[in-house]
């Protein structure tokens, strides 16, 4: 475990967050930061939004300083320390991450590749894979999720809506914050679920891309013996004992299991981040749950 190193970022910053949106920048994408030194609140980029409500005012941070002084921000907010794990809050890393892992073969079930066997971002049809690889005269079709949400329960409890909310205290994705002590990070074991969010119609699934992406690799996988369909969930956070597509979502979590029957590898692995930037992939996958007694399918 100790040497499945998958990325290794440059010193961070230790910062509190005082408000996401920034009151100086109103985009979701932006947060107001405390950073010790510093007389003012500083500006800071948050690629993840509100990390399914762990980005809200108080939250503890880790920041990378931006070299380019071209840039409205001053950091970027790649780190959630919620005292007994480190959630990554940079989806972007994920695919560096899995390729990583492919390159080492640390990806579960799948072979190792070299470099010159690895494409990104490859376009079939209607959809855009993170990945094809080809080996052995196979072509491995890889679609990569991050995971930074994690409940005591699945769905999550949502607080009430007669309850007061404090300004800036609402994310955009899904999570009012601070109401959720099973989605803090206090306890340990938690379940990892995706995806999560609002919907636009309450029939609709969460995510309409994840959905068509898990749909498009099940009719690639029954039409095409020579081909290798995976969705690979990367979960950025040490505290979770299982993963599941959430119950919140039921008709992508009927999808994901439709998949996996007709032999869409469903692969969610643990990124472990540490303090000083490093992180550690696991690569025996966390236990799933694709369904139980409670799923109607």
């Amino acid at each position: 475990m100790k040497n499945n190193i998958v990325m290794r970022l440059p010193p961070f910053v230790r910062a509190i967050v005082v408000n996401r949106p920034s009151k100086e920048i109103k985009s979701p994408y932006m947060a107001d930061i405390k950073v010790p030194g510093e007389p003012e609140s500083q500006l800071c980029h948050s690629p993840a939004l509100g990390c399914a409500g762990l980005i809200i005012p108080g939250a503890n941070v880790l920041v990378q300083p931006k070299s380019s002084k071209s840039a409205k921000s001053k950091y970027s907010l790649d780190l959630v320390d919620l005292g007994n794990t480190i959630v990554g809050a940079n989806p972007m890393f994920c695919n560096s991450m899995v390729k990583t892992a492919l390159l080492n073969g640390w990806v579960q079930s799948l072979p190792q590749f070299s470099d010159d066997q690895i494409k990104q971002e490859h376009t079939i049809d209607e959809s855009r894979f993170d990945f094809k690889c080809e080996k052995d005269g196979k072509t491995y079709l890889i679609e990569v999720k991050g995971v930074p949400n994690a409940s005591a329960q699945d769905p999550p409890v949502m607080p009430s809506k007669s309850k007061k909310k404090k300004k800036g205290s609402v994310e955009d994705d899904g999570i009012e914050n601070g109401d959720k002590e099973e989605n803090s990070g206090k306890s340990v074991g938690l379940i990892s679920y995706f995806p999560d969010g609002y919907r636009k119609q309450a029939n609709d699934p969460i995510s309409p891309r994840a959905m068509k992406h898990i749909q498009h690799l099940e009719k690639i996988v029954e039409s095409d013996s020579n081909t290798v369909c995976a969705l690979v969930f990367v979960i950025q956070r040490s505290d979770c004992v299982i993963f599941q597509p959430t119950k919140g979502d039921p008709l992508y979590r009927k999808a994901v299991y439709q998949a996996s029957q007709s032999g869409v590898l469903i692969l969610p692995h643990v990124v472990s981040w540490s303090e000083d930037g490093a992180a550690t992939w696991t690569p025996q996958c966390l236990p799933m749950n694709l369904k139980d007694e409670s799923d109607k399918y």
